[in-house]
């Protein structure tokens, strides 16, 4: 493992046991073994390295979401597979860390925010396949869903908004896709999914 690495691992390490806030370069030094003279040649700056740090730790956990959307299943079965993933799993490591950057380093947020962004994105293109697939309603305009979707995304699930309401973001999450999703499924489509849900039961 490269110092650089080693230093980002140290970091994610306190970003989930401690905090943004916790996230010195005095700490992170110490955590990863390195001098303040190393890390600071490889991070200029306190500002550089939490960036750094948080920009890992949404990359490092969008990579499962990656894997989903890049398997060799159908497009109905990686939507349904995308949504499980980003209601079931990304809250539980996301949660305390938008609401952090929200606070500490808010102009991170825009660089996150194009990061998922890009994902919904893919998620649109493979809309398009499963509604050739009859899955999805045929009088649904994939482009406006998209459109109407990623505004909902940047208007209601920022840092400022989950701060202020106190919202869960699961919560939140589960009406998006009830209101987004849900509703674009034909009867081929809704039998699809609740037979794929029933085997995922234990």
């Amino acid at each position: 493992m490269t110092r650089e690495a080693e230093i980002l691992s140290a970091g994610r390490q306190i970003l989930l046991s401690e905090g943004l806030r916790a996230l010195t370069t005095d700490e992170v030094a110490r955590r990863a073994r390195v001098s303040k003279k190393t890390l600071y040649s490889l991070f200029p700056s306190k500002d550089a390295l939490v960036e750094a740090v948080v920009v890992s730790f949404i990359e490092a956990n969008l990579a499962r979401w990656d894997e989903v959307l890049e398997t060799e299943e159908t497009a109905m079965d990686r939507i349904v597979a995308s949504l499980d993933l980003v209601t079931h799993f990304l809250p539980q490591i996301q949660t305390s860390v938008i609401s952090q950057v929200g606070r500490v380093a808010p102009s991170l947020w825009e660089r996150i925010d194009a990061m998922r962004l890009e994902r919904v994105a893919r998620l649109g293109t493979l809309m398009e396949e499963a509604q050739r697939d009859g899955y999805i309603r045929d009088d649904i305009d994939p482009a406006h869903w998209f459109l109407l979707l990623t505004a909902t995304i940047r208007s209601a699930l920022t840092p400022q908004v989950l701060l202020e309401t106190r919202i869960p973001l699961p919560s939140l999450l589960d009406a998006l896709r009830k209101i987004y999703c849900d509703g674009l499924l034909t009867e081929k489509g809704r039998q699809y999914v609740a037979a794929r849900q029933g085997k995922e039961k234990p």
